[in-house]
């Protein structure tokens, strides 16, 4: 220790007899803000592009709220399918999928990778009933990954419930290891997810892929428009393709 610092402890010993222990104290080291835990998008390109400056691949942050955006036939919910696929790859991990839009194709799920069986299919009777099971789940931290489908479906009326909801979600989220997506048509801007959300992607689709006059997939673009533990502002281009299976640029 040198000189300088022994001076110091002197001057704060002596202080701290005079003025109370609790007026003067060495800060604190800084708490570390590790990035979170990822689940793959299962497109190696998009994975690379969503990393945050480390060697390892990036994806979908575990413990976090996640924006999908895109019009139908955009991907988006073939690139969320396939996010819950790759977290049963984690032991066991079980997923949810909230269908308040009633549109979830168990048999389009299959296709995609996920197991049905480690599938929960969660049909509210509307926007805030599905806001608060989501909670309960989240909170359970039972899940490796949870889809919420859409945020589009989530009725205007109620914006001061919703926002209330989703901030709260925002809170316990991180407390835990499960991924939250929302899907949504449009891009949430001005709403509370594009404040809340660690993770925003828009996606469009290019143009369809086709053989011998059949449509055998497709082209996206995935924007990253916000990235809180990464680099925003990139375009990826992703392929999904129909063959019995749909698979993407990876798996």
């Amino acid at each position: 220790m040198s000189s300088r610092h022994r001076k110091l402890d002197a001057v704060v010993s002596r202080l701290q007899l005079q003025y109370g222990p609790r007026a003067l104290r060495r800060a604190p080291a800084p708490e570390m803000q590790d990035s979170p835990a990822r689940l793959s998008t299962t497109f190696p390109a998009l994975d690379a592009a969503l990393n945050d400056g480390a060697r390892t691949l990036g994806g979908i942050p575990s413990g976090r709220l996640t924006e999908l955006s895109g019009p139908a036939t955009s991907g988006k919910v073939t690139l969320a399918a396939k996010v819950l696929a790759a977290a049963h790859a984690k032991r066991g991990a079980l997923v949810a999928w909230v269908d308040l839009g009633r549109t979830c194709d168990p048999d389009y799920f299959q296709r995609c990778g996920l197991d049905l069986d480690r599938l929960l299919v969660v049909r509210p009777e509307d926007g805030l009933d599905a806001l608060a099971i989501t909670l309960h789940l989240v909170e359970s931290n039972t899940l490796a990954g949870l889809v919420f489908d859409s945020l589009s479906d989530l009725p205007p009326r109620h914006d001061s419930h919703i926002a209330g909801l989703l901030e709260r979600l925002a809170t316990v989220v991180v407390r835990t290891k499960t991924a939250v997506l929302f899907l949504a048509e449009e891009r949430a801007e001005g709403q509370p997810l594009a404040h809340l959300a660690a993770l925003r992607l828009h996606l469009t689709r290019e143009r369809w892929l086709t053989e011998h006059g059949d449509v055998r997939g497709y082209e996206a673009q995935v924007e990253i428009l916000k990235h809180r533990h990464g680099r925003s502002g990139a375009r990826i281009p992703i392929r999904i393709i129909f063959n019995g299976t749909v698979r993407g640029d990876g798996l």
